[in-house]
């Protein structure tokens, strides 16, 4: 059965949610592990090469992938479509200048960014993926000019936070599936600026949980994981709060994205048809046109 949904970010845009949201309902199998970039990165590999990180599995109605980079290469939306012309793609967008904020906690939290200087606006001054990322419109052009729009549904991190019942079951009815299911997931929030204290610890523990699948105890892992008092001895022994130690993006940082992303914002809110997008940024944009 070929992969039949997507998830193509944006980065740093709740896939990580989606993916969660979707990888424990019954009549979905999301492929192991997120990002497997084949349609932006391993290409060459070939359809095969794809498909056999589906696996063995039971019978379901959807099967498919999140990777957050599918969204802005160039080259992605039409080997998706040569690949699948019914793919259904989700697509998750959060404030575009939040966005760029957090993509900079990412690149800290991978040592991309070392060195005393930390701030945001450095990190903006050399990587110019933050602002291209976040310019959504430029991207999702791409994507409309090959697939129908009906066949992409895009969700909004701040909706998500609002109401993740109602956004999970917008999910479950674009891909068709049962509504009935709540996952366990659904109320849990991802702290995306924590970055581990102790890399020896985090390694044993990931071996750990290797060794358990690898003799058969796989349930007994993934129940530890979800564990509420696994999650909390990690945060307080061997997890940091990277926002406690970054200064906060400056204002007159905020007031310039601002103005760089204007005429995107109001290209992206003409392609989604809508007059309003749930983000500060939007507010603060027709705030100074008033």
């Amino acid at each position: 059965m070929k992969i039949n949904f997507i998830g193509i970010g944006a980065q740093k845009c709740a896939s990580t949610w989606v993916h969660r949201v979707l990888s424990d309902h019954p009549e979905v199998a999301v492929l192991p592990g997120k990002e497997i970039d084949f349609f932006s990165y391993y290409y060459n590999f070939g359809y095969e090469w794809y498909e056999r990180h589906v696996g063995e599995i039971d019978p379901v109605k959807m099967i498919g992938e999140v990777s957050p980079s599918y969204f802005s290469d160039t080259d992605t939306p039409e080997r998706v479509f040569l690949y699948n012309p019914n793919m259904r793609i989700v697509l998750s967008l959060r404030d575009p200048i939040e966005r760029a904020y957090s993509n900079h906690l990412h690149e800290v939290r991978l040592g991309h960014v070392t060195g005393q200087n930390l701030e945001f606006e450095n990190g903006l001054m050399n990587n110019p993926m933050y602002l291209v990322q976040s310019s959504y419109a430029q991207q999702l052009v791409r994507w409309l000019a090959v697939f129908p729009r009906n066949q992409i549904l895009v969700i909004f991190q701040e909706d998500i936070r609002d109401d993740p019942l109602g956004q999970a079951l917008n999910l479950y009815r674009f891909l068709g599936i049962s509504e009935d299911y709540q996952s366990w997931f659904l109320e849990k929030k991802i702290n995306e600026s924590l970055v581990i204290k102790n890399t020896r610890i985090d390694y044993f523990l990931k071996r750990l949980g290797k060794l358990g699948r690898s003799i058969g105890a796989s349930e007994i892992v993934e129940t530890t994981k979800k564990s509420d008092l696994v999650r909390r001895l990690r945060r307080k022994y061997n997890q940091i709060d990277l926002r406690q130690v970054i200064p906060p993006m400056r204002d007159d940082t905020k007031i310039h994205l601002q103005n760089m992303l204007a005429d995107d914002m109001r290209e992206l809110s003409l392609q989604l048809g809508r007059e309003d997008l749930p983000w500060p940024s939007w507010k603060a944009l027709h705030n100074k046109a008033k």
